[in-house]
């Protein structure tokens, strides 16, 4: 029998009021100063095209400012149902990636399909960092699934295991929390990493 999914909805909540936030999850200056919580954190910078990538909450995704002062023109949506606040102005290009669907898509007892659920969004990531531009990835905290999605992503960029990518990426944003079966995920997608790696190099 597998365990119920976590609401990551009431888990941003929850942290809201733990930092004293409001309800929307708007940063704010004492939640900065006394607790490092900010609307996006940069966690990966392209090393040749100074390209960025961000884990951010749904304020950052949201307010044109925040965007264009950090030269984000891409954003991943990690949620089902926030929505793409400048889709179709064709400043801003979105992903959405629904990280829950991996409870109804994947066996979490193998690390089958793992890699290749990652992997589109790796792509597209990869694609905007390369030619210089900046990509926020976002979830309503930028906490538990932008997080995952955000370590993940260091996973893939730096060649890095997964706990080490979460250590890195918590030091640069230290809400972030691959809480649960999450933890599970990035374990998974570190085999199927190491197999595929393996199975290139012919060992």
């Amino acid at each position: 029998m597998t365990a119920p999914r976590p609401d990551y909805d009431e888990e941003a909540r929850k942290l809201f009021a733990l930092l004293n936030l409001a309800p929307s999850g708007a940063a704010s200056d004492a939640s900065s100063k006394l607790h490092s919580y900010h609307n996006l954190d940069a966690v990966w910078k392209h090393p040749t095209s100074g390209g960025q990538v961000f884990i951010g909450n749904a304020t950052a995704s949201s307010q044109r400012g925040i965007l264009q002062r950090n030269n984000i023109t891409h954003i991943v949506n990690c949620t089902s149902d926030l929505p793409n606040a400048f889709e179709g102005d064709g400043k801003v290009a979105y992903y959405r990636f629904d990280i829950y669907k991996f409870f109804s898509v994947l066996d979490l007892r193998t690390n089958r399909g793992v890699f290749e659920f990652f992997h589109p969004v790796f792509q597209w990531i990869d694609e905007a960092v390369n030619s210089g531009q900046s990509v926020l990835i976002h979830c309503l905290a930028g906490a538990h699934r932008a997080g995952t999605t955000g370590v993940a992503y260091v996973m893939h960029a730096a060649d890095l295991e997964h706990q080490t990518a979460i250590s890195a990426c918590k030091r640069c944003r230290p809400v972030v929390d691959p809480i649960g079966d999450l933890t599970t995920l990035l374990a998974q997608l570190d085999t199927a990493r190491q197999r595929r790696k393996g199975a290139s190099e012919g060992t």
